[in-house]
């Protein structure tokens, strides 16, 4: 977490489900995560060790409309096969203890089949990933006795990163269970999609979500002053150098990149109705990216290749 002490900002899923008032699928989708995030704060185990973040974070905590299915977190866990080996038991018990604490006692929530370990060699991997299935089933219905068995098709993906480079996180106060959950920083999660940016040609990504969210960060946030730049470059470069990729002033204008982010944006029209232009954002991230205290870090403003 940040070295100053905070009172934690509170968190209410409430308007965000009910956003999705018109759309009864959107809206059951919506309950059940808020219950996995709430079971999330209400395990012990779970305490100082998961960490809130992704395109989730940005809809319930920054109101981004972009849609998103799926929860993402980064763990700190020396031994993350040890953690895998709790978790389901430990996420079977929060999310019971989850739906009663908010009310939604018409759902029944289970880990479905067995978690997928990314890669082969999870445990012994520089990044290795863990994910699982959240099944949920209204109570006495006929998908009820699938959830009961593992096999429920109703589900929400949680993805579980391990040994990332964490910089900067703040606690969340859930306002319906009171459950504290920690989140990345404003700063860190501007950090982590520039990263991504860059990491798209090693990776063979195209990431057009990247330069939409930090955009939209920049246009609800930099006045506000909640954006810190000698804190969104110090967490870049940590989390470039973790990666072994390249970053430096000049590589926000690298033609593959550009191509890369832009080769698939007008897809997000169906998740975001009015979509601005790729250049409009590209241009607000590129003055952000330039804006950064370069020249602090790196005396000859080249691009430095981390490793």
């Amino acid at each position: 977490m940040s070295d100053t002490f905070q009172e934690p900002a509170l968190l209410d899923f409430r308007p965000w489900i009910d956003q999705a008032v018109s759309d009864p699928y959107l809206r059951d989708q919506r309950q059940v995560m808020a219950i996995i995030l709430n079971a999330v704060a209400l395990v012990p185990s779970f305490r100082g060790r998961l960490v809130f973040k992704g395109g989730a974070l940005l809809a319930v905590a920054h109101d981004s409309p972009r849609l998103t299915r799926d929860l993402d977190f980064t763990a700190r866990a020396d031994d993350p096969e040890e953690f895998a080996a709790g978790f389901a038991a430990e996420m079977d018990r929060g999310l019971d203890r989850a739906r009663a604490r908010l009310g939604y006692a018409q759902w029944r929530c289970r880990v479905q089949g067995k978690l997928k370990r990314q890669p082969r060699n999870f445990a012994a991997d520089r990044f290795p990933a863990l994910r699982a299935r959240i099944g949920y089933a209204r109570t006495g219905s006929k998908d009820e006795a699938q959830l009961t068995a593992g096999n429920c098709t109703n589900v929400i993906d949680v993805e579980i990163s391990f040994r990332e480079p964490v910089i900067e996180t703040e606690e969340l106060q859930l306002v319906a269970s009171n459950g504290l959950i920690e989140a990345y920083s404003l700063n860190e999660v501007i950090a982590e999609k520039l990263r991504a940016y860059l990491q798209q040609g090693i990776r063979n990504r195209r990431r057009r979500q990247d330069i939409y969210d930090v955009a939209y960060l920049i246009r609800h946030h930099a006045d506000e002053g909640g954006i810190d730049r000698v804190t969104v470059l110090r967490a870049l470069l940590e989390k470039c150098a973790a990666r072994n990729v390249p970053v430096g002033r000049v590589l926000i204008d690298d033609p593959e990149l550009v191509e890369r982010a832009r080769s698939e944006w007008t897809t997000m029209a169906l998740e975001i109705g009015s979509l601005p232009l790729f250049e409009e954002c590209f241009a607000a991230v590129r003055g952000f990216y330039l804006s950064l205290p370069w020249d602090d870090a790196t005396p000859d403003g080249q691009p430095v290749a981390s490793g």
